[in-house]
């Protein structure tokens, strides 16, 4: 199936997730989320009242009660289901996954801050001019550390009345009235007070730039540490990052830390979903990067406030985060092998996720039953995720007729939500037959590209199935495809009635997709000379003398 098709089918199965990102964001305000959230976030303000800074490790655990919770969301939503008030929604039992991928968020954390503090430090040690400002601002702060000094000196020594400035006259005239007859006592007396205020003279410190760079360099964090990484520093972190989408998905799906440290699965994952796996590690990396800069902004609330915003926040980002990762698995459960409890006829027939999300899968389809006595019998069924039981309902209807086209249509689907490849190859020979024979060559053409996305080496047996599908396939210029239906017709099948279409069929894709139009040419006088008699002949001539009309103009 080619990639154009593939996209185009899943997007008539089901809305892709980047276009459902208000309903990942408002789901947790639907009843079951927003009353677990608000008992998380109450108890986590009544631990930050009572234990202030020692409910840090409290918090830790309801931080931890609230993505318990968000997995539970993903399990659901990627299984298909969307109810808000599901009771499969609880806390029992043993459930290490939030830890894992927390461990994961961590591990990628300290190896970013790591790698970014051994280049800042290789920076800080290499560039003179960096080196050169710190030694700059050092000077200066010791400079103004000096100023400060002398002033808190001088205005000690002014409170302690040892600044001449202000001298005391009534001293000064008891001295002169005693020592007149002295000179020398007078002439040691005015010296006294220079000699008290003198300042010794301060030598310039010597810069050690060692401590100059330890006093000045930026911290992790730190704007001006962020300004000093280079840019191949921030290549690597948006690399690594490409995992944390993937390391989640693994451990939702499978549970093993170390299989989600593995980088190949981005690569399977990008195999599997294309292009939409970079959105959602978009959306993944805004999310998780909106968490840490409001925790950032609230650091310096009150613990009574800050410990349930953050617990709030934290827990609401992870519901709606593990709700879009859920809908893409959904989205992507047949490329990626998954199984699901509401396939995608189910879910547009249940009114979509907003609707199943409202009522619930069964009362969504209840409401959406359709007046087909076939279907309000196995949609019921589909419910509840009995889709043996629903199968046998449809072939119980068409055991009277095998190759009815609709029943074999609504069968497929069924097959593939059991994955069993097998079956569904044998069912699908029918389905392709039951097509034919009801004269939908199109619709065939539909199913085999179908089947083949699902079951990749699915040949169509029927021999007389081959050429319709095949002409459809021409016309929609799915020219591998065609290809593919008539390679070593002639000899599969000798003598067959379609021979000369099919080879009519193989000169048109000779000319028009591998554009060797002499060849095409030879296979077109090989049919009308071998097949005289054959209906195509009219339209052999008439493509055969417009190939020789534009090779001769060529």
């Amino acid at each position: 199936m080619s990639e154009e098709i593939e996209y185009q089918v899943r997007q008539d199965d089901i809305a892709p997730f980047w276009q459902k990102m208000a309903f990942f964001f408002l789901f947790p305000f639907r009843t079951g989320p927003i009353v677990t959230l608000g008992c998380i976030t109450a108890v986590s303000a009544l631990a930050g009242l009572i234990m202030g800074p020692m409910g840090l490790a409290f918090k830790g655990l309801l931080v931890y009660a609230g993505l318990r919770y968000a997995f539970k969301v993903l399990d659901l939503f990627s299984s298909g289901k969307f109810e808000g008030e599901s009771p499969e929604f609880t806390f029992g039992g043993s459930e290490r996954r939030p830890a894992k991928f927390g461990l994961v968020v961590a591990l990628f954390l300290v190896a970013g801050s790591t790698l970014g503090a051994v280049s800042v430090g290789t920076r800080l040690a290499t560039d003179k001019h960096l080196q050169e400002r710190f030694v700059e601002q050092y000077k200066a702060d010791r400079a103004a550390a000096s100023a400060r000094e002398e002033q808190e000196d001088a205005a000690q020594r002014k409170r302690l009345g040892l600044d001449a400035a202000t001298p005391d006259t009534s001293t000064q005239d008891t001295s002169g009235a005693q020592n007149e007859d002295d000179p020398q006592a007078n002439a040691d007396d005015a010296s006294q007070p220079l000699m008290q205020t003198a300042t010794p003279q301060r030598a310039e410190p010597e810069v050690d730039i060692a401590e100059a760079i330890a006093l000045y360099a930026p911290h992790p964090g730190q704007a001006a540490w962020f300004k000093l990484l280079p840019g191949w520093y921030w290549l690597v972190m948006i690399l690594a990052s490409l995992m944390l989408p993937a390391a989640l998905i693994v451990i939702a799906m499978e549970n093993k830390f170390f299989k989600a440290l593995n980088p190949a699965h981005v690569i399977y994952l990008f195999k599997s979903m294309g292009g939409a796996y970079f959105v959602l590690w978009i959306f993944f990396l805004v999310l998780v990067g909106s968490r840490l800069i409001a925790l950032s902004a609230g650091a310096g609330l009150p613990v009574y406030i800050r410990f349930p915003l953050e617990t709030a926040l934290s827990t609401y980002l992870g519901i709606a985060l593990c709700a879009m990762v859920g809908y893409t698995l959904y989205q992507y459960h047949q490329e990626l092998g998954l199984d699901v409890a509401v396939d995608f006829d189910t879910h547009r027939e249940a009114g979509g996720a907003e609707n199943i999300a409202r009522v619930g899968t069964a009362a969504a389809l209840r409401q959406k039953l359709p007046d087909d006595p076939l279907e309000r019998k196995i949609q019921p069924l589909l419910a509840e995720g009995k889709v043996r039981e629903a199968i046998d309902e449809i072939k119980d209807f068409m055991r009277y007729d095998k190759l009815n086209p609709e029943l074999n249509t609504r069968l497929h689907p069924l097959y593939v939500q059991l994955g069993d490849a097998a079956a569904i190859a044998t069912h699908g020979q029918q389905w392709i037959n039951a097509l034919i024979r009801a004269g939908r060559p199109a619709e065939a053409c539909s199913a085999l590209q179908r089947l083949v996305g699902v079951v990749p080496d699915f040949a169509v047996e029927d021999s007389n199935a081959l050429l319709p599908i095949a002409q459809v396939a021409v016309e929609r210029r799915e020219y591998k495809l065609a290809f593919q239906l008539i390679r070593g017709f002639d000899k599969r099948y000798p003598k067959h009635k379609d021979t000369a279409a099919i080879f009519f069929i193989g000169a048109r894709l000779t000319s028009e997709y591998l554009r060797k139009h002499e060849d095409a040419m030879k296979i077109l006088r090989t049919i009308v000379r071998a097949f005289p008699e054959d209906p195509i002949i009219p339209e052999a001539r008439t493509y055969l003398g417009v190939l020789e009309k534009v090779t001769a103009q060529g």
